[in-house]
């Protein structure tokens, strides 16, 4: 019972709109002397249209420079933020791991001196270097 009173309900809808179309196109051709041409989109909307481009152009490309840079920016901020938060890592690690110290010297050797002779001296030259 409900599926036919939904039935009955489309068809007087439907009714409605073909009955509303017809008379809006008997009242629409009586009209047709008065408006010789749309005021919406003619040619002087086209034209209008047409000067609004130009700085509309210009503004989206003030708009796409300003966010390219404002891009660059962010970006180096970024990098430089990056590069200090592992410089930090690092230094905490290198902070926290236990080193292992080399065995201290008791006693250094002393250097050995280099002796250069000559043939014709008895007389050994001692050349010692300076570390």
């Amino acid at each position: 019972m409900v599926a036919n009173n939904k039935k009955i309900v489309f068809a007087l809808l439907m009714f409605a709109a073909m009955l509303s179309e017809a008379l809006c196109k008997n009242i629409a051709e009586d009209n047709t002397s008065d408006v010789a041409e749309g005021r919406t989109f003619s040619h002087h909307f086209l034209k209008r249209m047409s000067f609004a481009v130009v700085p509309g152009a210009f503004v989206i490309g003030v708009i796409t420079t300003l966010l390219a840079a404002l891009t660059v920016v962010s970006i180096k901020g970024l990098g430089v933020g990056v590069i200090l938060l592992v410089l930090a890592i690092g230094q905490m690690l290198s902070r926290a791991i236990p080193q292992v110290h080399a065995a201290a010297y008791t006693a250094a050797p002393a250097p050995v001196p280099v002796v250069y002779s000559h043939s014709h001296t008895q007389q050994p030259v001692w050349l010692e270097k300076e570390w």
